[in-house]
């Protein structure tokens, strides 16, 4: 006697084809629900260093008798940058990040030491630098740095720009 072999029924071809779209279905779900929270969290966390930034921090060179006070001076490797910036802002600054762009080269240096400003405070800094190596001083740009949640991040929206027109050597000031 022979047996007529049958594929699975219909009924349950149909409750497996079901089963396994539901299990699809609630996989796409899970990961769809982290990548949307990920996504929310990298938002709020961009979002709240953008309004930080924009409202909280503002740095301008101090002036004296109307004087702005920033200045190059010296020559060859031993040249300097000075300048007093005052904290203009309602939150601390953590630390200044200067870059001087020179003829020849531009000078970064991301971290000045000592470099953060109390609200309503001021830094003094004279920082080193070679016109051997960079040339005449064309731009200086001074990027302040703030805590948000835990992590130091640079304002660069509220960035201080001085070009050589504005900046004078130093026996001048």
């Amino acid at each position: 006697m022979r047996r007529c072999k049958r594929g699975v029924s219909p009924l349950i071809a149909t409750v497996l084809l079901i089963a396994f779209a539901v299990a699809l279905g609630a996989v796409v779900m899970n990961w769809g629900k982290s990548y949307a929270q990920e996504t929310a969290d990298t938002v709020r966390t961009k979002s709240d260093k953008d309004v930080k930034c924009s409202i909280d921090v503002s740095i301008e060179v101090a002036k004296i008798s109307s004087t702005p006070q920033i200045c190059y001076g010296g020559g060859g490797a031993s040249g300097y940058i000075f300048f007093i910036v005052n904290n203009a802002g309602t939150k601390e600054i953590e630390e200044i990040e200067l870059t001087v762009i020179g003829e020849n080269d531009v000078y970064s240096n991301s971290s000045l030491t000592n470099s953060s400003i109390a609200i309503a405070g001021s830094l003094r800094k004279n920082v080193s630098y070679s016109y051997n190596d960079y040339g005449p001083v064309k731009q200086i740009r001074l990027i302040p740095k703030i805590d948000v949640g835990g992590t130091t991040v640079a304002c660069a929206g509220n960035a201080l720009e001085k070009d050589d027109t504005e900046i004078t050597n130093c026996t001048s000031i």
